[in-house]
């Protein structure tokens, strides 16, 4: 039996899939389709996203702990004066956002090494 500690690997496709359905929900929601008004914010690739800007502030930091970036920050609570994303909801399930900082943390790897059997 696990101890609890092993965390279950969260690879590139799944992080795009949970911030992909969120903003399908939001424009479901809203009729409308979502932009990065004040935000230069991106996830086509993973490098989109490390690259992204989210409030004048860096979403993904080299070196930050997952909970402590503005990407999870803006995802789980709100970033400075800006409230929860996305704007107005629906909002991400908090094993969503573990996903997302489980990936961060674990190197922000694209997908599992060849090779094994997952």
């Amino acid at each position: 039996m696990s101890s609890g500690s092993e965390q279950i690997p969260v690879y590139w496709p799944r992080v795009k899939e949970i911030l992909d359905g969120v903003m399908n929900r939001w424009e479901e929601r809203w009729g409308r389709e979502g932009y990065p008004g004040i935000h230069e914010y991106y996830w086509e690739t993973s490098q989109k996203l490390k690259d992204s800007v989210l409030s004048g502030y860096r979403s993904i930091e080299p070196g930050v702990p997952g909970k402590d970036t503005w990407l999870v920050k803006a995802l789980a609570r709100a970033v400075a004066t800006y409230g929860k994303m996305p704007l107005r909801g629906p909002f991400l399930a908090r094993t969503e956002v573990e996903d997302i900082i489980t990936w961060i943390d674990t190197g922000m790897p694209e997908g599992p090494p060849k090779g094994s059997e997952e």
